[in-house]
């Protein structure tokens, strides 16, 4: 192929980036009901689960609606499982940045996470 004739599409390029961005929101969101549940957090809060989960449900949601981002952006005419796997990896990461806006920036958090945390500086007042 021509190198010269390589070109993005900046609207779809701006549609995708969205429904990365909205699917993380979703996917964060829904996550949370397990994440920022007591029984989450009190025995399987640092076990490295939240991230495989996370990416588990991510590459799921992607396959079963078809998007994939890369064959998208680059008009491929079938969508494949790498582009899903690294779909769904950019939405679980993505869901990392949406936890930090509501809990940090807008102080949205579940009652089991407030009492973690309150309970985490009491031991740790330093921090």
């Amino acid at each position: 192929m021509d190198p010269n004739l390589f070109h993005l599409d900046w609207g779809r390029l701006f549609e995708v980036l969205i429904g990365i961005v909205v699917l993380s929101f979703f996917i964060e969101r829904a996550l949370a009901l397990l994440f920022e549940s007591r029984f989450y957090i009190s025995r399987l809060q640092g076990r490295s689960l939240k991230e495989l989960i996370a990416l588990v449900v991510s590459v799921v949601v992607c396959w079963f609606w078809e998007f994939d981002a890369i064959s998208i952006i680059f008009l491929r005419e079938h969508v494949t499982f790498g582009g899903f796997l690294l779909t769904g990896a950019i939405i679980a990461g993505g869901s990392k940045a949406s936890v930090k806006l509501f809990r940090d920036l807008m102080g949205v958090q579940s009652t089991a996470e407030r009492l973690r945390r309150s309970a985490h500086a009491n031991i740790n007042p330093e921090e």
